[in-house]
């Protein structure tokens, strides 16, 4: 497929630039490594691979692999890395809650009460027809540079409209069980500024909330208090972060907002049982297994 009148398209304001949202074509190198934290961009993501196979870890724990002809999930609450083992391409969507339709709302907060009897786990599904054939088009389209930010949006839409046709509810859940909720738009504006707060209040006051408000809302929603989920993630953050040996323990520390070196020490010691360089090198050992 050839583009025509390119220069009209790239001059165009709503033309999709690489740090927007939405669908890109990419190509993956034998041996390349990746994670979330080299994209400027917290998004989620869905990754259909078209060639090749990639092992991905989520959150320092959950390992897959996904081959040619398959595709997986990475929510926006994540923390990925990931290895290519056979070279290849893939096309990513990255999105964000407010650009999901009322529809899909609707049906990410519907599903929600038969997601007890859907077994959960970190996992591909298969490209079926009619996906095979959209994905088909639009590599066509991405491969010739139509990135009008419009044509990006409607072939999201009708990317879930496929999945709510084409796939059981059971696969649905499986696949996008981390951003459904009773209410997905609390859900997904929690995820999104988890890791720029510190307390309750902190968050209460980023989403514009009383404090009786964002309890009853997120007890409700995540079934446990604002501060005990919070210090869940921040262990997830200090696990994913003390994964990456260039980075410091120090380092560790000063990201993750500790005052000093002895603090997060401490604060490992009453969560983990162990010093931030004992616990990397469980983490290491963990993987070598």
């Amino acid at each position: 497929m050839e583009l025509n009148y390119i220069k009209e398209h790239t001059s165009c304001v709503n033309y999709k630039t690489e740090e927007d949202a939405g669908f890109a074509l990419k190509e993956a190198a034998s041996g390349e490594h990746f994670d979330n934290r080299q994209q400027e961009i917290k998004a989620n993501h869905l990754i259909f691979i078209l060639s090749g196979e990639v092992s991905i870890t989520k959150d320092s724990k959950e390992e897959t692999r996904v081959r040619a002809g398959e595709f997986i999930f990475i929510p926006l609450s994540s923390h990925y890395t990931g290895t290519v083992i056979q070279p290849g391409t893939y096309i990513s969507l990255s999105f964000f809650h407010d650009t999901i339709s009322l529809c899909d709302k609707h049906m990410l907060s519907s599903y929600l009460d038969k997601a007890q009897h859907t077994p959960l786990c970190f996992e591909p599904l298969s490209v079926r027809a009619p996906l095979d054939m959209f994905l088909h088009l639009l590599e066509s389209y991405l491969q010739a540079g139509v990135n009008c930010k419009h044509l990006h949006e409607l072939k999201e839409r009708e990317l879930f409209i496929i999945f709510r046709t084409a796939y059981t509810k059971s696969e649905i859940i499986q696949l996008l069980y981390p951003i459904m909720g009773i209410e997905v738009d609390f859900k997904a504006a929690v995820l999104q500024h988890k890791d720029r707060v510190r307390s309750k209040q902190e968050l209460a006051e980023l989403l514009g909330m009383s404090g009786s408000e964002l309890h009853r809302k997120f007890t409700q929603e995540f079934g446990e208090t604002v501060q005990s989920w919070l210090q869940k993630q921040k262990n997830k953050e200090i696990l994913s972060r003390l994964n990456y040996d260039f980075i410091s323990i120090k380092e560790v520390a000063y990201e993750l907002g500790f005052s000093s070196a002895a603090g997060f020490n401490k604060y490992c010691k009453n969560n983990f049982g162990c010093s931030p360089s004992e616990l990397r090198q469980e983490i290491k050992k963990k993987q070598q297994k």
